[in-house]
């Protein structure tokens, strides 16, 4: 991995040779364009839908609803566009950005206008649309080859006996479903760590182990995860965690993705966050019995013993393409033995297949003293062991074990509330510290604490 001050050097040099500088932060702005090759979250009608896109020249996109779009109609166009596929023409056409901005001098107060009272009551309206629609199914499929989706909403709400006979608030009800059902508009995000990780959480959750976007951030902030680190990570939950930090370190730093066994674990979640080959430079994968060898024995005999293992070990032809195409640096000797002389300034564990208190009674005497430490289960008992067992042993302070707790917000003009049900499920458990190292580990607190002062009689 080039030092810092090379990387510097070759900024500097960038820009005085006229080229655009590519930084790190402009990788992840939300407001840069999509470029070839770059994976963007394409979400379909407010949510309903949503698929990952590699971008590639000739490369043919499905948007369900026997709907598709050459990558062509997304290449140049700035990542938050919206886009709507024309079902009379089969074409997707940007029809601008996300949001609305509100004039600020105008001061539009109707924006946030309490909605109006209708006279009208839904009562006389039957539940059911049967019979309400006067136009066929075969007159709605020929209107659809020639008008736009919004289009069609207006002819069929127009043609609809019970339209005009509902409030103006069951009205927009009914428009929205029409929308969604006549026309597919298409939101192009970037996939930033929290929107990788929602997406996954409601449509995969299994592969990054029920991970919450939620607990994601109470994770990176408790471990005190930032640039020009040195972060030790354990995590089973696709590469989700390693992506976030990543992220957050921007590419400045050193990441040791530590693993159980001969290979890491899968890594495909990184795939999709559009990272630079500067935050792939500063990741490293290393065993963690590797590391602890390393740090009981010292660095020439873990050197020695790891390499007649390597030896012994080779990785197939298989693993070594797999290795090549999720971009795996493996810790040489140099790195080993940097990592832990100077240890890791923050420690992120995420793993359903490790016992807490096992591990941290492992992996914190690599840690440098006031290094942070988080770490992320399903369950409070594994963690309330290991909680009791980090202040029974002195080995770290600030100790807390919390539930991360999240619950959606409908807000809307004179309708704010909090949503009474929620499909999101329990957020697991964090524990987290800052590690002091080892003061009189064997002995118990009560042994030392000072004895009470005896009266005189």
């Amino acid at each position: 991995m080039a030092p810092e001050g090379e990387r510097a050097t070759e900024a500097a040099a960038e820009r005085s040779s006229g080229k655009p500088e590519t930084t790190a932060s402009e990788r992840v702005h939300a407001g840069r364009a999509m470029r070839e090759n770059d994976v963007v979250l394409l979400e379909m009608n407010d949510g309903e839908r949503a698929t990952f896109a590699t971008l590639r020249a000739g490369k043919v996109i499905d948007l369900g609803k026997r709907a598709r779009a050459p990558a062509e109609a997304f290449l140049g166009a700035p990542f938050g566009s919206m886009y709507e596929a024309r079902h009379n023409t089969g074409e997707v056409e940007r029809i601008g950005a996300t949001t609305e901005v509100i004039n600020e001098e105008t001061d539009d107060e109707e924006a946030f206008a309490a909605p109006l009272a209708d006279e009208r009551s839904n009562k006389n309206v039957p539940n059911t649309e049967h019979g309400a629609q006067t136009l066929t199914d075969s007159e709605i499929a020929a209107l659809k080859r020639e008008f736009t989706g919004e289009e069609m909403v207006e002819i069929i709400a127009a043609y609809s006996k019970t339209f005009e006979e509902k409030t103006a608030f069951a009205q927009e009800k009914y428009k929205a479903r029409k929308l969604k059902k006549h026309m597919t508009k298409i939101l192009a995000r970037f996939p930033s760590p929290r929107v990788v990780c929602e997406q996954y959480f409601y449509e995969n959750p299994s592969k990054t182990s029920y991970m919450r976007f939620d607990s994601l951030s109470m994770l990176m902030n408790m471990a005190n995860v930032g640039a020009h680190g040195q972060t030790l990570v354990l995590e089973t939950c696709g590469g989700l965690v390693l992506g976030s930090i990543m992220h957050r370190m921007g590419g400045f730093g050193r990441i040791c993705n530590g693993f159980v066994g001969t290979n890491p674990t899968g890594m495909e979640v990184v795939q999709n966050m559009n990272f630079d080959p500067t935050h792939y430079d500063s990741v490293r994968h290393a065993s963690l019995s590797g590391l602890i060898e390393a740090r009981q024995k010292g660095a020439v005999e873990a050197d020695t013993t790891r390499a007649k293992s390597m030896e012994t070990t080779e990785p197939s032809t298989a693993e070594k393409k797999e290795r090549v195409y999720m971009k795996m640096k493996f810790a040489n000797d140099g790195d080993m033995s940097d990592f832990t002389q100077h240890g890791f300034s923050s420690l992120v564990i995420a793993s359903l297949s490790v016992e807490p208190k096992a591990v941290l009674e492992q992996l914190l005497p690599l840690c440098a003293s006031s290094a942070s430490f988080a770490v992320w289960f399903n369950a409070s008992q594994p963690l309330a062991e290991a909680y009791y067992y980090l202040r029974n042993s002195n080995l770290a302070v600030n100790l807390s074990l919390v539930e991360p707790f999240l619950r959606s917000q409908q807000v809307l003009p004179g309708r704010t509330h909090p949503v009474m049900t929620t499909d999101a499920g329990s957020g697991g458990f964090i524990l987290s510290g800052t590690y002091v190292g080892g003061v009189n580990t064997n002995t118990p607190i009560e042994a030392n604490k000072k004895p009470k002062r005896e009266e005189n009689s």
